[in-house]
């Protein structure tokens, strides 16, 4: 579970396209009003250095998801995959150093699509079925020993979240379990979805999309899930790649933030992936669009009342009072590189990144830490 921290409205609004620093946005209401924005010129970012990678000759690696206690303790997720010997990866965070953490022999058939904590006691991995097989899994570790509970394979566990060991959520493509600390329940969400994020055990938040190309957000309560009204964007259109929201974190309950990337055609009817930041505020959802060609895929708290989201190798900054900067990841010589999670430490101002550096001439893939201080 990531670290909560209250986030901050203001009235400013700015570009969000990463090479963009004029570029206006609109911002689109409950009522499908829309407003003009000013534009904010973004500042010339830092490098986040890689601080460990792991190459692995004729094998491809990759970490996916993180994972922090309020402890500052940390995890990482994900797998090695794409050959005979794929196998699952899990790491911890002791100092500066990532180590990989042993696993027992249930976790070997799976890949770790995601992760989630609470405390050093409290951990949760989403593990999909890597080899052969008929059941996916979720692995939760209570500090000492390690319980494994499988699902059919036709629910796939994609993303995971928890609020201690009484309360947990798990979603597929289209559905949640939940974990009261006894047993697993199906909890119909309402729409399909891409993330979940825990506030309490009595609210969380799942963000994706609901069919149509139209982003979707739902609302659990302690009993089940509510779909919270999403406003349209206009201009959506239909096809291959769905307009969606991709992450969500949440401050509190009234202060939510999710991004994603919405398909819009232009004046011309041509359309475009733009990227989406949107902001619950207890009442509504408001959301701004970037300009043709961004997107966005992750997001998480700075500590300081901001935001950072990732948008391909860029990382975009969002200060308190709204004043947006652009940082890039370090890529070695001859590689292409992505961040797949990104999260604060707790108790520092330290941020990681975990993804991989894929290889242009082999297109094999490592996986990789990127550390900003």
């Amino acid at each position: 579970m990531k670290t909560r921290r209250k986030l901050v409205v203001t009235g400013a609004a700015v570009a969000l396209g990463a090479a963009a620093v004029t570029a206006g946005i609109t911002t689109a209401t409950g009522s499908g009003e829309k407003h003009a924005a000013s534009s904010v010129a973004a500042a010339e970012g830092t490098v986040w250095p890689i601080v460990q990678s792991t190459p692995t000759a004729d094998k491809s690696n990759a970490l996916g998801s993180l994972a922090t206690a309020p402890d500052g303790t940390m995890w990482a997720a994900g797998g090695q995959y794409g050959s005979s010997d794929s196998k699952p990866i899990l790491q911890r965070l002791t100092g500066d150093t990532w180590t990989d953490v042993a696993l027992p022999a249930a976790a070997s058939p799976y890949y770790f699509n995601a992760v989630a904590a609470t405390s050093a006691s409290n951990l949760w991995v989403a593990g999909q079925l890597n080899t052969s097989g008929d059941t996916n899994a979720v692995l939760h570790w209570n500090g000492k020993t390690w319980s494994t509970a499988k699902f059919p394979y036709s629910f796939t566990p994609r993303e995971i979240a928890t609020a201690g060991a009484g309360s947990t959520w798990v979603v597929g493509f289209s559905e949640a379990k939940h974990w009261d600390g006894t047993a697993w329940a199906d909890t119909p969400i309402g729409v399909k979805p891409y993330a979940i994020t825990a506030v309490s055990p009595t609210s969380a938040w799942v963000v994706g999309w609901a069919g149509e190309g139209k982003p979707a957000t739902a609302h659990w309560n302690g009993k089940s899930w509510t779909t919270i009204p999403f406003p349209d964007v206009a201009g959506t259109v239909q096809g291959e790649i769905a307009s969606a929201l991709s992450d969500v974190y949440a401050a509190s309950d009234n202060d939510v933030w999710a991004v994603g990337t919405a398909r819009v055609a232009d004046a011309a009817g041509k359309a475009s992936s733009r990227a989406m930041l949107a902001h619950w505020n207890g009442t509504k959802w408001t959301n701004v669009l970037g300009a043709a060609g961004t997107s966005m895929g992750k997001i998480a708290s700075d500590g300081a009342g901001g935001i950072w989201v990732t948008s391909g190798s860029t990382l975009r900054h969002r200060t308190k009072a709204g004043v947006w900067s652009n940082e890039t990841l370090a890529a070695p010589a001859g590689t292409t590189v992505r961040a797949s999670a990104l999260a604060l430490r707790p108790g520092t101002t330290t941020m990681w990144a975990v993804g991989q550096t894929s290889t242009t001439a082999t297109k094999g893939a490592d996986l990789a830490h990127w550390r900003r201080k």
